[in-house]
């Protein structure tokens, strides 16, 4: 049988190349190495991740400041020439705000109003934190950003992270200096909410694309396309009431069209929101029960009350002391 020698080729060419490239094959074990403590050990690789992003964060805050301001001098060079037009349209736009801030003024009265009749609680406040964008690290697999707020500032993992415009995405990472937030359109992302209007609870999951989609939403659910979604308190880890997007409807599934964009996201607020307690469900144990209150018991018709025997010395020192 004859030597086939084109079949050592493809074979001595992977080896060739293997050779001349042993960088490549170092950061291949490399890879797998910080694959494989990164899943043991994942405590430990999220407080080299924060460690890492702390020491970027710097560098990162440093460059997103000219990336930013060529942003807007761009978005600015594109309005210049639609400035009439755009002027026009705001005069207009502020005539129907200040007459809808008039009705909005008179309706909050009439709600305080009523509130104040059937005393009811108010809500928990909600304070935060400000940070700014200082970092796009989204890729193909996960689509997260990171802010210029760490726990050195009160942040803390899963908070929620909002801009002007509506819920951005729950901080999955802190740094002393630096948050990692993961976007609600990433795969990962699990968010309960609300459709407003009609009043049905959903879970908004991320697939990496622009719009995610809702799931276990009630069976024979009616959805009307461009009605809000809301965040809910359920699970007791964001805010009610952030907006989050209008609904779309999709070809298997409903959709949410998001208000915000990370590519437009610069500044945002971290918020600190501690949910309200559930007095039903805090332990008993400690609980004292109250004191019975003391039964009085029926005199006998006729019969005199005689006193105890601690108190009959000091009757008969009263006796005495007012016989003499």
């Amino acid at each position: 049988m004859a030597w086939n020698a084109r079949r050592r080729r493809p074979s001595s060419s992977v080896w060739a190349y293997v050779g001349q490239n042993p960088a490549l094959v170092v950061f291949a074990v490399l890879a797998l190495g910080l694959l494989v403590a990164s899943r043991a050990q994942p405590d430990v690789a999220q407080t080299v991740r924060g460690t890492m992003d702390d020491l970027t964060s710097s560098l990162l805050e440093v460059a997103a400041g000219p990336v930013a301001e060529g942003r807007r001098w761009l978005d600015g060079v594109g309005s210049f020439f639609s400035t009439y037009e755009e002027n026009q349209k705001l005069r207009e736009e502020n005539a129907k705000l200040r007459m809808a801030q008039s009705e909005l003024s008179g309706l909050q009265r009439k709600v305080n109003r009523y509130e104040q009749l059937l005393k009811v609680s108010s809500d928990v406040p909600v304070t935060g934190v400000a940070g700014r964008v200082i970092a796009d690290t989204s890729g193909p697999f996960m689509q997260t950003i990171i802010v210029n707020a760490g726990f050195d500032q009160g942040v803390i993992k899963g908070q929620a992270v909002v801009d002007d415009r509506g819920l951005l995405g729950r901080v999955i990472g802190t740094g002393r200096r630096s948050s990692r937030v993961l976007l609600l359109n990433d795969l990962n992302s699990r968010v309960p909410v609300i459709i407003e209007g009609a009043n049905l609870k959903a879970i908004l999951v991320g697939d990496n694309s622009l719009r995610p989609t809702l799931e276990y939403l009630p069976p024979g659910s009616m959805l009307v396309a461009g009605a809000r979604v809301l965040t809910t308190a359920d699970g007791k880890a964001l805010p009610p009431g952030i907006a989050i997007g209008t609904v779309v409807k999709g070809e298997t599934s409903p959709r949410v069209e998001l208000f915000t964009n990370e590519g437009r996201a610069d500044f945002v607020r971290v918020l600190q929101y501690e949910a309200p307690v559930d007095v039903d469900a805090e332990p008993t144990d400690d609980i004292v029960p109250e004191a019975a209150p003391p039964v009085a018991v029926p005199k006998p018709s006729g019969a005199t009350p005689q006193p105890s025997r601690r108190a009959r010395p000091a009757l008969m020192r009263f006796q005495h002391e007012r016989s003499r």
